[in-house]
């Protein structure tokens, strides 16, 4: 998934993001930071006040 597009077509809007390890996070979709801006960890995006590594993601849905 491309999540800098992700965050670009739904910044502002509540998602759902399911991490990896099968802990669910839900918020608005507040935040993306790249890979370069992050360093030395890697790209993220913030939902709510919680930052989440992409590589840590298994899924991302838009709830509305």
């Amino acid at each position: 998934m491309e999540y800098s597009e992700f965050y670009r077509n739904n910044s502002g809007k509540k998602v759902k993001a399911t991490m990896n390890d099968g802990e669910v996070f839900t918020g608005e979709l507040f935040g993306y930071i790249s890979e370069l801006d992050n360093e030395p960890d890697p790209e993220s995006v913030i939902i709510g006040r919680v930052e989440l590594f992409t590589s840590e993601i298994r899924s991302i849905d838009v709830l509305e």
